[in-house]
């Protein structure tokens, strides 16, 4: 007998990576799971859920619901659920009751003030299963409640929901969400919201058109202090088996406090699993910070800097012409 399934988490507890998966598991068994979101959640695109993890998948909306052929699906999964309001619920349970049909709900428990969403109100009080998918606070213990973020301070107040990724939300355990304590240092990867680093990323890259050709395409990371990014760095695929760092910017005050260095060795520890090599485009001045690191001159490309910015960019008051490239080797 179908059941209504409703799966819950904090943020990053990775819901929609089991979302995806779930749908991809019932399609190497050769059946067919629809994957639906409410409409107002445009965050990946208006027909497409995505997973801090990088898996994506398409989906169509909860409203369009009554335009589908559901008898044609083996199971339903639902992504954001929380966003549900309480006639998309019923139609949930009808679609369980009725047509023996699973439905698999992925959501928040509660808001940012620690209230019920409307959608996670309604299905903890009809589904037939309910799960949780847990998460850690950056102390350690199980994240329960979802922080809002605002100029890197916890907010309490505000409009319920808010779209955002990580750059606005972190999970915390209940004592360090109370008190309003965030790590006192972590990296976090960030999916959403990468243009309000766009000062920070425009002091290693003075060229705001090139930083969004590669931020887009990139892995973004930022350093935090207490929830304040210090350092910020950006990766992407170079081919052949490398990654290559981008742009690498550490926040004026904090410069020389070891930030930098402390960026670059968490990311070759992050890609070592998926690349042999990261490569880094750099000027002469810095050519001695990455070697320190491991990094192994390779060539030089002649004029980058004068070819490929419109303006000179002044390094100890001459202006960059060439580029130097190196390379590390990733256990």
């Amino acid at each position: 007998m179908a059941k209504l399934y409703f799966r819950y988490g904090a943020m990053g507890s990775s819901k929609t990576a089991n979302a995806i998966m779930v749908q991809y598991n019932y399609q190497e068994r050769g059946q067919n799971a629809l994957m639906l979101k409410p409409r107002l959640d445009n965050r990946d695109g208006a027909r497409v859920v995505g997973s801090r993890s990088g898996l994506t998948a398409p989906c169509r909306f909860v409203e369009e619901m009554d335009q589908l052929d559901l008898s044609a699906y083996n199971c339903i999964i639902v992504d954001e659920a929380q966003f549900l309001t309480k006639a998309h619920v019923q139609r949930l349970v009808d679609i369980v009751d009725d047509m023996d049909i699973p439905v698999i709900c992925y959501g928040l428990r509660a808001d940012f003030q620690g209230n019920l969403f409307e959608g996670s109100h309604w299905l903890m009080a009809w589904a037939d299963t309910i799960e949780e998918i847990k998460t850690v606070c950056w102390c350690g213990r199980k994240a329960t409640t979802n922080a809002r973020l605002m100029d890197g301070k916890v907010v309490k107040s505000g409009a319920q929901i808010v779209l955002g990724g990580n750059e606005s939300y972190v999970a915390l355990c209940r004592k360090h969400w109370a008190k309003g304590e965030l790590a006192p240092e972590e990296i976090r990867r960030i999916s959403a919201g990468k243009e309000a680093y766009m000062p920070l990323l425009m002091e290693a890259d003075p060229s705001e058109d090139m930083i969004r050709k590669y931020l887009d395409e990139g892995e973004f990371y930022a350093l935090m202090l207490r929830g304040t990014p210090v350092a910020v760095a950006v990766v992407v695929p170079w081919g052949g088996g490398a990654y290559e760092l981008r742009n690498l910017a550490v926040e004026a005050s904090h410069r020389g406090q070891g930030y930098g260095s402390k960026m670059v060795r968490y990311l070759m520890k992050q890609l070592a699993g998926r690349a042999d090599r990261l490569v880094v485009g750099t000027s002469p001045a810095n050519v001695g910070f990455y070697e320190r690191l491991g990094f192994v001159r390779e060539v030089a490309i002649p004029h980058f800097f004068r070819d490929n910015y419109p303006e000179p960019i002044i390094e100890d008051g001459a202006p960059l012409d060439d580029m130097i490239t190196l390379s590390a080797r990733l256990a």
